[in-house]
């Protein structure tokens, strides 16, 4: 009996809950439109300034060596040390070469000599040669039938032609003088030439920046001996892209900016055509030292074109798909997804064509969005 009891309590009970279990199909709540960002289409008069930042370099550096051999004979200068143009900073023992010089010098005086005396004895024989062909034209008109007539012909006729042979020897000396005295110049010019080298002098105004060698070294050609490098003015050396590269020329005043202060730079070097590893353009910009540094950071501001009314967004507006951009307008509580062309960006606004100024668009945010769709503007 208690067993029945318990039995129809639990059918009781299960009939209950059967009758009161929740409704399993819940119709599902639509999401509320996105409340979203928005901004104007602008139009303004914008000129881009790329900034672009580098190292302080000298204006002038070289690595000079010896185009001699040599023992180094005195050295004039030390690290750090200011030197005008044509300095005297190291030399090498130069005896060697001012006795080339000097036998060279010499020599072409002795050329010189030789020509001189080439030249009269060229015409004393010209005047001997003319006297010794009438002699052998009167002792052929007398006769040769007698021996002694052929006797003496035959010696007159030696006689010239030895002085014929002569005269063209002497008259080949005088015709390769000009040769010959160049030959002997040439080796004088050289001789003077290694003779200036055996000194090295400041090829421009500048500081001594290293010294390798002392007193005493062997230097050979090639060797590096010293570096000197120009400091009065720097020269700022920047990688750009050839946007910005289109827009500069030579001579154009660029500012140039580093911790200390802001001044006025130029530009002395442009690549027209880009590296082709890079593809970027070399630019040089030099400016006063005036208290700066090689090696100091320096920003460039290099100006772009410059745009009168310029269609601009921000570039949180702009959706990138597909390689196309696009950016949203709203139209009443509607999002329009509208392709745009973009012009040109500077910081954190980009100038853009295919959007009438003065359109609302969304401002941030745009990746969720799809053409069409209801957005709430608060």
């Amino acid at each position: 009996m208690k067993i029945l009891f318990v039995s129809a309590v639990s059918a009781l009970i299960i009939m209950v809950l059967f009758w009161t279990r929740p409704d399993t199909h819940a119709e599902l709540q639509s999401l509320p439109p996105p409340t979203v960002n928005i901004d104007l289409v602008n139009q303004i008069d914008i000129q881009p300034i790329t900034e672009v930042t580098g190292k302080l370099q000298p204006a002038r550096k070289a690595s000079l060596h010896f185009q001699v051999s040599g023992q180094i004979e005195k050295r004039f200068v030390e690290t750090g040390q200011y030197v005008k143009e044509n300095t005297l900073m190291l030399s090498v023992e130069a005896g060697d070469f001012m006795d080339a010089v000097e036998e060279s010098r010499a020599n072409l005086k002795t050329e010189r000599a030789a020509i001189e005396r080439d030249s009269r004895l060229l015409v004393l024989m010209q005047q001997e040669r003319e006297l010794q062909e009438a002699e052998v034209a009167r002792i052929k008109k007398l006769g040769r039938d007698s021996l002694a007539s052929k006797s003496n012909y035959d010696q007159a006729l030696q006689v010239l032609y030895r002085q014929q042979a002569e005269e063209a020897r002497l008259q080949h000396s005088v015709d390769s003088a000009r040769s010959r005295l160049m030959i002997e110049q040439v080796r004088l010019n050289k001789a003077e030439r290694n003779l200036s080298r055996a000194q090295l002098v400041a090829p421009f105004a500048g500081t001594i920046n290293r010294v390798h060698v002392d007193v005493g070294d062997y230097v050979t050609p090639g060797q590096a001996a010293l570096e000197i490098v120009q400091v009065d003015e720097l020269d700022l050396n920047l990688e750009i892209n050839g946007l910005s590269a289109s827009q500069l020329q030579l001579g154009q005043k660029i500012k140039i900016m580093t911790d200390m202060d802001e001044r006025e730079g130029q530009i002395i070097a442009l690549a027209v055509d880009p590296d082709q590893e890079t593809n970027t353009h070399a630019l040089k910009i030099r400016l006063p030292s005036d208290g700066m540094f090689a090696g100091q950071l320096a920003i460039a501001q290099l100006p772009g074109h410059s745009y009168k009314n310029a269609t601009v967004i921000p570039i949180s507006a702009i959706l990138y798909e597909d390689g196309h951009a696009y950016a949203f307008e709203v139209i009443d509580e509607h999002v329009a997804k509208r392709p745009i062309k973009l012009v040109e960006r500077y910081k954190n606004i980009q100038i853009i064509a295919g959007l009438k100024a003065g359109s609302t668009i969304i401002s941030k945010d745009v990746s969720s969005l799809a053409d069409g769709q209801v957005v709430m503007i608060p």
